[in-house]
């Protein structure tokens, strides 16, 4: 095999907007942005496939697209159809047709004079989710793939967690978000006749949330938008995020694939790994060597254990192990010995201390002290540990009397009383006994600290908050996976040349006068109710865009309340307002709004073109 000298060098980069990639359809051409390393080439291919407009990824510069082509791989960054620049309608959110277009620009850069034929295919979130679709169809350029943070099951993993209808993340955060991006202006070339005509066109499609929120828990929708990984043949590497929404998915995807097969997990956010302002690893190079080994035949490039964890808690550090979940033993806690607390009914508002694990907000949101969660719900102490503890893998807790919706969550309490998540699990199992699957982890627990059990009904804003049940369940048995003494050796994992977003403080607090954010919890105490709010935001004014210098301001802010006395009366809502002003002149606002309760949705989009209405629409579910 030869040596690593192609990717070592530095490449010139040429930027192609918008390049226009065939489909079957004769008159529909999808949209894509080609990073082109300079030299002689051929160079092998990476795709990514996303419903987030290549156009506004540009606006920063494309960072990763870039990298990868200045040490010479061509990076293909493509619009999925009906979004962004790409010709058609666009399909529902997480639809299998997706890797339609995925092939089709796999097949189409495969063909192209400056590619050696070989493809890779990656990317996170819902690039994870076109990947792994892809790679189930087999195409055949397609040589290796890695996906990052991503679920396997959208109903399940995103849409309904564990089966009970979504709150904040779907109907907030990721609706409003997808919403501002269908009605955004095209932000490249503003005046093309094309580009206008696309924009027009998407100002009258459905938007993303109407299909969410119509099909609910138990829809056979969601049964045909999951992911059959078994079918993956090529290599495949899989990066999880201890504290992701995406982790569960993440670790059974890695679970499922049958071929060449490697794992990374960390203690990250649903951000990139060399992103995170805590324990940022240098994710760029691992998948560099990984394209290098299986793009390019380099040898001594796959050399790192199969699965490499990072351990939280106690003694952080990484452990590398032969497989997933690391071979060992179960070992079973009677709780009926432990300390019991409750008291006299639950707290349907119960949630919010555990960060925004579970609600996406990139860069921070660490889940905080459990003390007063736990004080409102149903929770089992241990006695303190007389020796550390290893737990890696999917620990279980047994039910008996189980209400039809029950959360549970594994903490570790300190000598102090803090009570620091582990993991967690949400279950709708309806009444009656149920083993409870808790989110997988690698977290060692000190000796002296105590392990904490505590069940809830709900977790909000995660989930919509219900009345309480009668009663309390009883938590029979904790199942802990432990890996075999001597199993796992330590390891190193590349860190950033540089540390990541040393200035985050600085930048979120608005000192670079382009970004701020804001993360608050907050009480009513005369109407009782909790909410969280996030808001923030961000001013870009690139230099690269065709024709001059765009300036593209957006502002948003998300809301979630519950309310004790009435639970019914809790609320999601979400608005972003955006303005664009374009090198030519033109001035565009984009609003757009939605507010959710557990049985109702409206939204609202508004697009104003130097003060004449484009768009002035209204949605309901």
């Amino acid at each position: 095999m030869p040596a690593r000298t192609e990717t070592d060098r530095h490449h010139e980069v040429v930027l192609r907007r918008d390049v226009r990639i065939p489909t079957p359809d004769p008159g529909v051409t999808l949209s894509g942005n080609l990073f082109l390393p300079t030299g002689p080439g051929p160079f092998p291919l990476l795709v990514t496939v996303l419903p987030y407009r290549r156009d506004v990824a540009a606006l920063t510069g494309s960072p990763t697209e870039r990298w990868f082509a200045e040490r010479g791989y061509a990076s293909l960054l493509v619009d999925l159809l009906g979004t962004g620049s790409s010709d058609g309608v666009q399909r529902p959110p997480f639809d299998p047709g997706d890797a339609d277009d995925a092939i089709d620009a796999i097949r189409w850069g495969a063909a192209q004079s400056w590619c050696t034929g070989a493809v890779g295919m990656w990317g996170g979130s819902y690039g994870a989710i076109t990947t792994l679709r892809a790679a189930a169809r087999r195409p055949a350029a397609l040589r290796a793939v890695i996906a990052l943070e991503g679920p396997t099951d959208p109903g399940r993993d995103f849409v309904h967690p564990g089966g009970s209808r979504g709150a904040f993340s779907p109907l907030a955060s990721w609706a409003v978000s997808t919403l501002f991006n269908q009605l955004l202006p095209p932000v490249d070339d503003f005046t093309d006749p094309d580009e206008q005509a696309r924009w027009h066109r998407r100002l009258t499609f459905a938007p993303y949330l109407l299909d969410m929120f119509r099909n609910g828990p138990g829809s056979p929708v969601w049964a045909r938008r999951r992911i059959d990984v078994s079918t993956v043949e090529v290599p495949a590497l899989c990066v999880a995020g201890w504290r992701d929404l995406f982790v569960d998915g993440a670790i059974r995807a890695y679970e499922g694939l049958r071929g060449t097969k490697r794992l990374i997990a960390g203690p990250w956010m649903h951000v990139m790994p060399q992103e995170c302002p805590f324990t940022p690893i240098d994710f760029l190079e691992i998948a560099r060597s990984w394209w290098d080994r299986w793009l390019l035949g380099v040898e001594g490039t796959d050399d790192a254990p199969a699965v490499r964890v990072y351990v939280q808690g106690h003694r952080p550090r990484w452990l590398g192990f032969g497989s997933w979940p690391p071979k060992g033993t179960v070992r079973t806690e009677d709780l009926s010995g432990w300390q019991r607390s409750a008291p006299p009914v639950p707290d349907p508002a119960a949630g919010l201390q555990s960060g925004l694990w579970a609600t996406p907000a990139g860069q921070f949101g660490l889940p905080l002290d459990q003390h007063g969660d736990d004080s409102r719900e149903l929770s089992y102490t241990s006695p303190p540990l007389p020796r550390p503890l290893l737990v890696s893998g999917r620990p279980v807790v047994e039910l008996a009397q189980a209400w039809p919706r029950v959360s549970v969550k594994l903490t570790d309490v300190d000598p102090a009383g803090r009570s620091l998540l582990i993991c967690a699990g949400l279950e709708s199992p309806g009444e009656g006994e149920v083993a409870v699957p808790l989110t997988p982890t690698t977290y060692e627990v000190a000796a002296g600290h105590r392990l904490r059990v505590v069940v809830a009904p709900g977790d909000f804003p995660r989930v919509w908050p219900q009345e309480p049940p009668e009663g309390w369940p009883t938590a029979r048995r904790l199942r802990l996976p432990l890996p075999a003494p001597g199993s796992g050796t330590e390891c190193a994992v590349p860190e950033p040349a540089e540390p990541a977003l040393t200035d985050l403080e600085e930048r979120l607090d608005g000192g670079s006068g382009d970004q701020t954010a804001f993360w608050e919890v907050t009480e009513d105490l005369l109407r009782d109710t909790v909410s969280l709010r996030l808001a923030g935001g961000n001013r870009i004014s690139p230099e690269d865009v065709p024709g001059g210098r765009h300036t593209l301001r957006v502002d948003q802010e998300l809301v979630a309340t519950a309310h004790r006395l009435d639970v019914a009366e809790s609320t999601v809502t979400g608005r972003i307002t955006g303005t664009v002003d374009t090198a030519t002149g033109a001035h565009v606002t984009v609003e757009v709004a939605v507010t959710a309760t557990e049985t109702t949705l409206d939204a609202s989009g508004k697009v104003t073109q130097d003060g004449v209405s484009l768009l002035d629409r209204h949605w309901r579910g």
